[in-house]
């Protein structure tokens, strides 16, 4: 038996757990019943003392792994082995599950009498996404990087060097790649570069959130001599995790390649195009041919219709992504009453879909300064999502709110919702969450990515509200015209 020195007192015990803030430590007496609780349990679990006091600590664990018996198997190898570690999900205060790591002692009493357990957990999904996180913004810089002949630089939030390519190196003067990467980028560019004006510049566009205006600075070229310096910030990732490129280019150099740039995507698009559209036509001539045809090939030539309406819709994506990307997207602007454009919209939408009905709930009536064409994209793509991700249900809200000044679409659905450790990946270039990767539910992550973007050429704004297992609202507001 130990000597009661060896045992830390009531308080000092009680101290050291309260600190654990980012751990979830708690006891429980023989049967399982919580019998302390301690702050960083109520950080993880979201319970206060006051409420989880007194309850079964089976309340923590899935409905599933409860049917299983796993809370109890839990104990009684902790009481076997001295100790039962475990990684699964757990349940939060709300129902919302979290993926944790945790091991259960037993407790016992100064005559070694069997009193309860305690048990430690973490929650450790949040870190493994962090790490995640990090090793996709690295990939993705090193990925852009290597794309590039043209000097460019892929920096964080806090202005960090991400990635470069090597012309970006060699017009600064700079030393290998290990050299930069992980510095500051203000601390190492100073070859020449007017770096006041770059700083002003920089910090203006991060405050403003406007990516798509590129600006000059001045720039003494060891051989060239001083001349001006395109200059284009480039948004990757949304904040919170903000990423961002910055291309340099020789401003006479760079009109020529505008030009260039112009025509490769106006020769692209229609290159692209014109077969699809021929093949749209053929088909529509064959379903007026194959009136008194077997259903199966009516169906048949229908399912090759929507397929090729599909593939000219994802040509139109990666062509608007490219011309978002190179500040080459031109918006043909008209005055049109919003609500008018999303019931044609919407119309045509629900049409070609048979699993959700559209109901619309406030149809004000407001007019905007608008491209047709990208706002219906945008219209379209929620309305795709929420039955993407909705499967099971029958109903998709739509909603049009005007006031003086603005204009307000949301669109909601009643389905699996986001987690809200992953809600932030949303609108990032083909940004999927993890849990729909898991899935078999289609999609290349550019839609909300591109909406964000057309809606912001605009002057508005895109976001949603989400609850996991309760379905999102998505909504953009555009200035009153």
């Amino acid at each position: 038996m130990q000597n009661e020195d060896n045992y830390l007192t009531a308080e000092l015990s009680d101290l050291i757990i309260q600190s654990l803030a980012d751990y979830a430590v708690f006891t429980t007496d023989k049967s399982g019943h919580i019998t302390t609780w301690s702050n960083g349990a109520e950080k993880v679990l979201h319970y206060k003392q006051a409420d989880i006091i007194g309850k079964n600590a089976d309340i923590l664990y899935t409905p599933e792994d409860r049917e299983m018996l796993v809370p109890a198997i839990e104990l009684g190898t902790a009481l076997r082995e001295g100790r039962a570690l475990d990684e699964r999900f757990h349940v939060k205060n709300g129902g919302h599950r979290f993926w944790a790591s945790g091991v259960v002692f037993p407790l016992f009493d100064k005559a070694q009498q069997h009193i309860g357990f305690t048990k430690i957990m973490r929650n450790i999904s949040e870190k493994e996404q962090a790490d995640i996180n990090i090793n996709e913004e690295r990939e993705l810089a090193k990925t852009i990087v290597q794309s590039y002949t043209e000097p460019i630089v892929m920096l964080n939030t806090n202005l960090e060097i991400i990635n470069a390519s090597s012309s970006f190196l060699k017009l600064f003067n700079l030393e290998q790649m290990s050299f930069v990467i992980g510095k500051k980028f203000f601390d190492v560019i100073d070859a020449g570069l007017n770096v006041a004006q770059l700083r002003t510049l920089i910090d203006e566009t991060l405050k403003s959130h406007k990516f798509h205006s590129s600006f000059n600075v001045q720039f003494n070229h060891p051989q060239s001599g001083v001349r001006s310096m395109s200059v284009k910030p480039r948004r990757i990732y949304q904040p919170p995790n903000l990423m961002f490129s910055l291309e340099f280019e020789d401003w006479v150099k760079s009109k020529d390649l505008a030009k260039e740039q112009e025509v490769f995507i106006s020769i692209a698009s229609h290159e692209i195009k014109t077969p699809i559209s021929v093949i749209k036509a053929y088909t529509q001539i064959v379903q007026r041919e194959l009136q008194d045809a077997k259903p199966i090939v009516k169906k048949a030539v229908n399912k090759i219709s929507e397929q090729v309406s599909h593939m000219s819709a994802l040509i139109s994506a990666l062509l608007d992504t490219t011309r978002m990307t190179t500040g080459k997207l031109t918006l043909n602007q008209e005055a049109l009453n919003l609500c008018s454009l999303v019931h044609d919209v919407a119309g045509a939408f629900e049409a070609s879909q048979s699993s959700h009905q559209i109901i619309f709930k406030e149809e004000d009536n407001g007019v905007v300064y608008v491209d047709r064409i990208q706002i219906g994209s945008v219209i379209t793509n929620l309305l795709s999502n929420a039955v993407k991700y909705s499967p099971g249900q029958t109903q998709i809200v739509v909603r049009t709110e005007a006031d003086e000044s603005s204009v307000k679409v949301s669109v909601q659905d009643f389905g699996l919702g986001i987690a809200d450790q992953e809600q932030s990946q949303l609108f990032q270039r083909f940004g999927r969450t993890g849990s729909i990767k898991k899935t078999d539910i289609p999609g290349h992550g550019l839609g909300l990515h591109l909406s964000k973007e057309i809606i912001e050429l605009h002057g508005g704004d895109l976001g949603f509200t989400s609850v996991e297992g309760k379905g999102s609202l998505f909504y953009f507001t555009l200035p009153s015209y």
